[in-house]
């Protein structure tokens, strides 16, 4: 099966609040800062308990595929988030909030 990027708009903060960072066996959970999550059927954070709805990788920078086909094999419950985009909109909002102080 090939995969395509879909644009479509998403909250940030729902995405913060639910997405996981993996390579290809361990992941790292972006709210309680766990690492060394056993990415296998995950559907929860193991520390924090959160509902895990998307995943990133800092393997797909630069518009590198092969870890997203590797994800979706692995955890095809969880939709994958192009790791560009995601530091792009969380920076940007982290921008935003120091000059509305």
């Amino acid at each position: 099966m090939e995969c395509i990027r879909i644009w479509t708009e998403v909250d940030i903060q729902e995405l913060e609040a639910h997405i996981i960072m993996v390579d290809d066996m361990l992941g790292y959970c972006h709210k309680c800062k766990t690492i060394g999550i056993d990415i296998r059927d995950i559907k929860k954070c193991p520390s924090c308990q959160r509902e895990i709805k998307y995943v990133s990788s800092t393997e797909a920078k630069g518009g590198k595929s092969e870890i997203v086909g590797r994800m979706r094999k692995k955890l095809p419950h969880l939709a994958f988030v192009d790791y560009d985009d995601y530091v792009r909109l969380t920076g940007k909002k982290k921008a935003e909030s120091l000059f509305k102080a």
